[in-house]
């Protein structure tokens, strides 16, 4: 989800990608936070951050088309909301447990930040 702020201070907890002017309508950028490998997508609708991992295949879709806030793999031809991380169909088989994991993302003065998963704390 993209939110617009007028604050100068990154949001608490996130983490700076890029420059929002680095992505052009439809354009993806693949960025690194620790292990994850993510994939910022500009779409008509705004900005969203998934993780540039196919759920059917374990594979790439930074190669994928944007069509709306609809990002298809590359590989499999599975449908995915952007918004959500929703399968929307197609690919090798109807998987419904099979979404892509959506990175809250943040918009602010033409900086675009992510937030990384929280690390669960262990019981002492």
């Amino acid at each position: 989800m993209t939110t617009q702020t007028d604050n100068v201070q990154a949001p608490e907890g996130y983490v700076y990608v890029c420059e929002a002017q680095e992505l052009p309508t439809r354009g993806k950028k693949t960025v690194h936070i620790g292990d994850h490998r993510i994939l910022i997508v500009a779409c008509e609708a705004g900005y969203y951050a998934v993780e540039d991992r196919c759920p059917q295949t374990g594979g790439t879709i930074a190669h994928g088309e944007v069509l709306g806030c609809t990002l298809t793999t590359p590989t499999t031809g599975a449908r995915y909301s952007l918004r959500s991380g929703r399968y929307l169909g197609g690919g090798q088989s109807w998987l419904p447990t099979n979404w892509l994991t959506v990175w809250p993302l943040r918009v602010v003065e033409g900086k675009v930040y992510v937030r990384p998963p929280q690390k669960k704390e262990q019981a002492a």
